[in-house]
C-alpha cells in the first residue's frame, strides 16, 4: 500500500486541464505529482479525501488513473480517468471523466446524505476507485463514501462504472500494463487571477505484493 496520511496541499495555476475531445483538443498540462505506480493487474483501490475553495468555472481535484503498456513512450498518456470534484453551474459537482479514445464526462450534484457533514467542516468529501467483479466480469467501480466521525465508512454512493480499463491486463502479447496513480488538481479557467489551492486530506493506493 502507498499511503499519505498527513496532509498537503497542491497547486494548479490558471489554464492547466487534462481533457480531450474532436477532432484536435488533446490537453495534458495539470501539475502531477505523488505518483504511485504498479502493475494494472495488482491495483486493488485507490482513495483520497480533499477540499478546496472552488470559485472558477472547470475547478477539479481529485483522483487519476493512467493505465499503459510498459513499453509506452506516448505523450499525452492514450488513456486516462480523472474523479473528484469539478466546479460547474456554480456549485461543486461530483465529476468523473473516461478517456479510451476521446473523453466523456459524467457529472451530477454532491448530495448529502441526511445528517451528514458538511464537507468543508470535516476535510473533504472521500472518492474511492476499486476493482470489483461479477457475473458479468471485472471493472473498475467508482465511489463516494461517507464516513463516520471515526473516519470508518458508514455508505458508499456509487458514481460509475467503468468497464474498459482491466480489459488490457490480460492481454496475451506478452506486454505487461503499468498503472499510475495521482491526485489530480487543475484550474482550467485562463482568465483566473490566481492557482487553485487544493488541501489533501488523505491519498491511499492499494497493491496485492
Amino acid at each position: 500500500m502507498d499511503a499519505t496520511k498527513t496532509s498537503f496541499v497542491l497547486e494548479a495555476a490558471p489554464g492547466t486541464d487534462i481533457w480531450r475531445k474532436p477532432p484536435t483538443t488533446n490537453i495534458w498540462n495539470a501539475p502531477i505529482s505523488r505518483t504511485s505506480s504498479g502493475l494494472l493487474k495488482k491495483f486493488q483501490s485507490a482513495r483520497v479525501t480533499f477540499w478546496a475553495d472552488w470559485t472558477e468555472r472547470y475547478d477539479q481535484a481529485g483522483l487519476l488513473l493512467v493505465p499503459k503498456r510498459a513499453s509506452s513512450t506516448v505523450s499525452p498518456p492514450e488513456k486516462w480517468i480523472k474523479t473528484g470534484i469539478e466546479f460547474y453551474f456554480g456549485r461543486p459537482q461530483l465529476s468523473t471523466v473516461g478517456c479510451d479514445r476521446f473523453a466523456d464526462w459524467s457529472v451530477g450534484p454532491l448530495a448529502l446524505t441526511a445528517n451528514e457533514p458538511e464537507p468543508a467542516d470535516v476535510g473533504g468529501v472521500t472518492l474511492e476507485i476499486v476493482r470489483e467483479g461479477d457475473e458479468h466480469g471485472k471493472s473498475l467501480w467508482v465511489y463516494r463514501l461517507v464516513l463516520d466521525a471515526e473516519g470508518q465508512v458508514k455508505e458508499k454512493v456509487p458514481l460509475r462504472e467503468i468497464c474498459w480499463v482491466l480489459a488490457d491486463e490480460d492481454e496475451k502479447d506478452g506486454e505487461e500494463w503499468l498503472l499510475d496513480v495521482s491526485p489530480l488538481v487543475a484550474r482550467p479557467e485562463n482568465g483566473a487571477t490566481e492557482s487553485l489551492k487544493v488541501q489533501f486530506k488523505t491519498f491511499e493506493v492499494q497493491w496485492l505484493p
